[in-house]
């Protein structure tokens, strides 16, 4: 991998975690003003991942849906590594993290999937 493609990746994934930061606020007000099931946040993982991919496959030149695809398991393996640093017997009663892996891995492959084709 080169140097270039490194820093997009981070940068995507920087990217992602702003998105998630964004979507988490508004999501947690609207859980608050008309209480939503609490399994509305995925939503927010899965947008993020798919911006991020969108960002990284942009800048890339072929097999854009594994960048996608990169993007979000990265996206992914950052957000248990926290958690599990943060809390870890919290992290152990979670009944969705490997379902939580696949859509981040789907979300991001299909944002690289939309920058197929384009330059």
């Amino acid at each position: 991998m080169k140097k270039s493609s490194v820093l997009t990746l981070t940068k995507g994934v920087v990217f992602s975690y702003l998105i998630s930061g964004i979507c988490l606020l508004i999501l947690a007000f609207l859980l608050f003003q008309f209480e939503l099931p609490e399994g509305v946040i995925i939503f927010s993982y899965v947008f993020s991942c798919f911006l991020g991919g969108m960002v990284v496959s942009g800048k890339q030149e072929g097999k854009k849906y594994l960048w996608g695809l990169l993007a979000g398991i990265l996206y992914y393996v950052i957000l248990v590594a926290v958690s599990m640093i943060l809390n870890r017997e919290a992290f152990t009663r979670i009944p969705g993290v490997f379902p939580a892996l696949f859509l981040c891995a789907f979300g991001g492959m299909l944002g690289g999937m939309t920058q197929a084709g384009r330059k």
